[in-house]
């Protein structure tokens, strides 16, 4: 188990990676569009400060392969394509747990791709498209050959209130501490978008 959430860790790396650059950039825009000298404008400032030392903290204590560094860093700055290492996570779109039997199950991919079930941590199918995991109500089940799996979420209740707390708050930094988690549950996407699964996370919690 700890090998294989080593691996996950790596592999959201890229993630991680893509959601702070998107995030500076987005924080550059609004920057221009501030009044010089302003209240708005020293505020995202501080936001790109803190946005870039997160990126280089990532690079330095995760990427060792110097080349793959300057990759990403003349990423972040020429708004050039990604690099193409580290590899992405396909995004969990679904797990749970069998209430009879106690297996469970994972279901990984994107739109428009085949989505991969693995049952027990073995591959044991591939499903066409996700029209079947976009329903937003908590409480969620997926039926597969004759055993039906109840939803279960691995991320914490306070990266839940953290991710609420930012979508109320449209001034809200993203929750950058929590960012990892979040995106290994399948509950954002690498611009911090919700994703069905997040809308089911989010509208299950205790009032």
């Amino acid at each position: 188990m700890a090998r294989a959430r080593d691996k996950l860790e790596g592999l959201l790396l890229r993630d991680e990676l893509e959601a702070l650059v998107h995030h500076y950039l987005h924080l550059q825009n609004e920057h221009k569009r501030a009044p010089v000298d302003s209240a708005p404008r020293r505020r995202i400032e501080a936001r790109l400060l803190d946005v870039r030392s997160r990126f280089d903290r990532l690079l330095e204590e995760w990427v060792p392969e110097e080349d793959l560094r300057r990759s990403w860093l003349e990423h972040l700055q020429s708004h050039g394509p990604a690099p193409d290492g580290p590899p992405a996570v396909r995004p969990l779109v679904f797990a749970g747990v069998a209430e009879v039997t106690g297996s469970t199950i994972e279901i990984r991919g994107t739109r428009g791709e085949e989505l991969e079930v693995r049952i027990d941590g073995a591959v044991v199918e591939r499903l066409v498209g996700e029209r079947d995991f976009a329903a937003t109500t908590p409480g969620f089940r997926f039926r597969l050959d004759g055993i039906e799996y109840v939803e279960t979420l691995s991320a914490s209740e306070e990266a839940l209130d953290a991710l609420a707390e930012f979508l109320d708050d449209e001034q809200q930094p993203p929750p950058w501490d929590h960012a990892r988690e979040l995106l290994a549950d399948g509950l954002i996407d690498v611009h911090f978008a919700v994703t069905p699964r997040g809308r089911r996370a989010l509208a299950g919690r205790e009032p």
